[in-house]
């Protein structure tokens, strides 16, 4: 998936980015608020800047066609750990290579920062399609299922890198 196009999202972007949630109601609806909204986009751009990580749109071409926003290091105040704390695409774009293709350059970029370990990530217990994404891209449970301020409930997924086995926490 050499055309896909990730950066940092601008106020520019907001309209698409509320487009993109708006096809993502089938994801967003596992939450506890089912519609998507300007508020909702805004305070995960907020929650992507007080964990000290960026807000990405992900672009095929011209078009949005999902986001992804992570913290590619010092997770937690963990400086061995990166974490991605969402990455959602649109329905047509789905099962296409496009997620894990972003996974992929998540890792990448994470194990040329050579003291991060580790990249974690949450997924809601009631999202299976999600949590075999993750599964089948090496990832795996190492907690949970946890109930969330939100009052989701979800399994926390680490991948090791920059060093072989599984790791104790």
């Amino acid at each position: 998936m050499e055309n896909i196009t990730i950066r940092p999202v601008t106020p520019a972007d907001y309209p698409a980015l509320l487009e993109v949630y708006r096809q993502c109601e089938d994801f967003i609806s596992l939450g506890p608020v089912a519609k998507a909204s300007m508020d909702m986009v805004l305070q995960d751009i907020r929650e992507a800047k007080a964990e000290r990580g960026i807000f990405c749109g992900v672009f095929s071409g011209p078009q949005m066609i999902g986001v992804v926003s992570n913290v590619l290091s010092t997770f937690e105040f963990r400086p061995v750990d990166a974490f991605i704390l969402l990455l959602m695409l649109v329905p047509s774009q789905r099962s296409k290579g496009a997620g894990g293709a972003i996974v992929d350059r998540i890792e990448k970029e994470c194990q040329g920062r050579g003291k991060v370990r580790s990249i974690c990530c949450s997924v809601q217990v009631n999202n299976p399609a999600a949590i075999r994404f993750w599964e089948k891209k090496g990832y795996y449970k190492y907690a949970g299922p946890e109930l969330r301020p939100d009052k989701t409930t979800v399994y926390r997924l680490r991948k090791d890198i920059n060093r072989g086995g599984k790791s104790s926490g």
